[in-house]
Parts: C-alpha cells; sequence; structure tokens
C-alpha cells in the first residue's frame, strides 16, 4: 500500500488523440509520483464526486489557498504505477481535506481490504482537479443524446435507430 499523506500536486491527464485516448491521475508528493491510470469515464466519475461532496461538505471558514498549478514536471518512471479498478473517496471531520482512495483487482474484491493508494488534497486542489477533468472530459467525441455512444467525423450506428445512422441526428 501506498499512502502519499498529502499531496502537492494532483491533476488528470489525457494522453493521445480523442477516439484513442488514455487517461491517468498524476500525484505528487514530496519526491514521490504516481500515476493511475483510468477509464474516461472513471475520470469523469471522480470530477462529479469530487463536486458533490464539495458542495455537501462546506467547512465553517475555508482556508484562503493559492490556485493550484497544473501542468509542473512529472517523472517518466512515477514510484506508483498501477490501473485501479475501484476508487473512493472521503472527508475529515472539520471538511478542510480531501481523501482520495484507489484499490487495485484484488484489494477491489475484498471490502475490508486497504487501498493501493491513497492521498489527501486540498479543497481548491479538489476543485481545480474536477474543473480539468471536466475539462478534458469533453474535448473528447461528441456523445449520441440517444445511446450514449461516441460519434466519429462519419457518425455512428445508434443502438437507439436500430443501428441508423442520420448525420443530422447524430451531430445534434
Amino acid at each position: 500500500m501506498w499512502d502519499f499523506g498529502r499531496a502537492d500536486s494532483i491533476e488528470p491527464e489525457a494522453i493521445g488523440e480523442p477516439g484513442d485516448r488514455q487517461f491517468r491521475i498524476r500525484v505528487m508528493a514530496r519526491l514521490e509520483s504516481a500515476s493511475l491510470w483510468l477509464e474516461k469515464e472513471q475520470v469523469a466519475a471522480l470530477a462529479l464526486a469530487l463536486r458533490r461532496l464539495l458542495e455537501q461538505t462546506k467547512p465553517s471558514e475555508e482556508p484562503v489557498e493559492p490556485e493550484p498549478v497544473m501542468g509542473g514536471s512529472f517523472p517518466e518512471m512515477p514510484d506508483v504505477d498501477f490501473r485501479p479498478s475501484r476508487l473512493g473517496i472521503g472527508h475529515d471531520d472539520q471538511a478542510t481535506s480531501i481523501s482520495i482512495f484507489a484499490y487495485d483487482q484484488e484489494a477491489a474484491e475484498n471490502e475490508d481490504s486497504t487501498p493501493t493508494f491513497s492521498c489527501q488534497v486540498s479543497r481548491g486542489q479538489a476543485r481545480a482537479f474536477a474543473r480539468r477533468a471536466e475539462e478534458i472530459v469533453n474535448a473528447g467525441r461528441p456523445v449520441c443524446v440517444l445511446c450514449g455512444g461516441p460519434i466519429d467525423e462519419t457518425g455512428h450506428k445508434c443502438l437507439r435507430r436500430n443501428g441508423h445512422s442520420e448525420r443530422s441526428a447524430s451531430l445534434g
């Protein structure tokens, strides 16, 4: 298990072209680094969960903190590099920090297991992460409003339209 404690930086990243992208979370804490490889939907779900947690837990006095810097240097070979199969979040009693937990396949299968990776982030870091994650997710291919599938430049065969592709319907 890797417990990074308070993260110095955390940011989502998309690598590649829309339709062929890989997603990861980059975490830096002191001299340690971690890459958590996720699916696009996991990045979107984490951003949404962080936003909801921020709205539901307002500290009596929110500390003023500088805007987190994104895009700093990240090592080519991080200390931790894995694909979690389950994520979780939580917060401290004063709601001033948020914990992010990642479980590998083995840990995810056992409800009582400790997380494979954990770190704590400030409310400002969580807010910046969610904002950037939403930008990254939305920069991909448009999504069909009927079936939720991605729409390529040539349109797509929508299951809800019995596999028919109507260019005007697929892009609207």
